[in-house]
């Protein structure tokens, strides 16, 4: 039987978080919903200029680099880099901290989401050890051009969360190669998803904070998002949509703080019965 892929935020930022909660499933599975697994973990290192999406600012050591790759492959959890700044220019793709990155993870069991077609083209040509994914910062919604985009040669496409919860979405093939945001904490249908996403590539590059019109959705609870057109209960994962063959999920939460994190996982991950005091544990790792 297949099993329902997650995909966790801040690989590094939650390190202990996501390390912990993937060794409780394996000691305690009857905890958890059935048929459930840590697919991959994404993000990037922090200051890498590749990076979109949020903006993560920073530095890590090669040391902590190697160390964060091998603990999370030893426990078959993939790393996948958020290398989607859509601001990429040629000379962008000789940075070394970010080539670094790459050459530590490059094993074949590690992952790359893209944006820019030039950075794209680099890593298929002088990293082909990652599997490539598109990125939801493409921002595509036209459900044509969606179907073009599930042609290419692409492990993964991770969808536009507008198109959850509709028949436009079930229409669409190769549902395994789906992957759906399922707690999406931007508005629906936002209009200024494609200038935020510039805005944090800019950050990114300059390594400045980010300049762009305060935005309330991220603030609110994970209470609050379940209000959402775009938000995929996990009843309807666990019965229709697995039913359909849509097993790959992604859990937004990069740059949250680490209460809305845990309350994603628990929704997603842990049986009712044991919410209250799997919420305790996890709050004190």
């Amino acid at each position: 039987m297949n099993k329902i892929n997650f995909f966790l935020p801040d690989f590094y930022k939650n390190f202990k978080l996501i390390t912990f909660l993937h060794d409780r499933m394996k000691e305690y599975p009857e905890i958890f919903y059935d048929d459930l697994r840590i697919g991959a973990v994404y993000g990037c290192f922090p200051g890498s200029i590749w990076n979109g999406g949020r903006v993560v600012l920073g530095s890590a050591t090669m040391q902590e680099m190697e160390y964060a790759i091998s603990e999370y492959n030893s426990r078959g959890i993939a790393i996948r880099y958020t290398f989607t700044n859509p601001l990429l220019e040629k000379y962008h793709v000789l940075d070394t901290y970010c080539n670094l990155c790459l050459e530590l993870a490059e094993n074949g069991n590690n992952e790359v989401l893209v944006n820019s077609p030039v950075l794209e083209e680099y890593i298929r040509n002088g990293y082909p050890g990652f599997k490539i994914l598109s990125s939801t910062t493409k921002c595509l919604t036209d459900i044509e051009v969606i179907r073009e985009e599930l042609d290419k040669d692409y492990y993964l496409i991770v969808i536009d969360s507008s198109l959850n919860n509709t028949d436009q979405l079930f229409s669409l093939p190769h549902h395994e190669k789906i992957e759906l945001i399922a707690n999406h904490y931007c508005a629906d249908n936002c209009p200024r998803r494609r200038a935020h996403y510039e805005a944090v590539g800019r950050c990114q590059l300059t390594f400045s904070d980010i300049r762009f019109p305060a935005c309330d959705n991220i603030n609110r609870s994970f209470h609050d998002i379940m209000s959402n057109h775009s938000f995929i209960k996990v009843e309807d994962i666990i019965n229709k949509y697995k039913d359909s063959g849509f097993v790959n999920f992604k859990l937004d939460g990069r740059g949250f703080r680490r209460e809305k994190v845990i309350e994603s996982l628990l929704y997603y991950f842990v049986r009712p019965d044991y919410i209250s005091s799997e919420r305790l544990i996890l709050s004190k790792i």
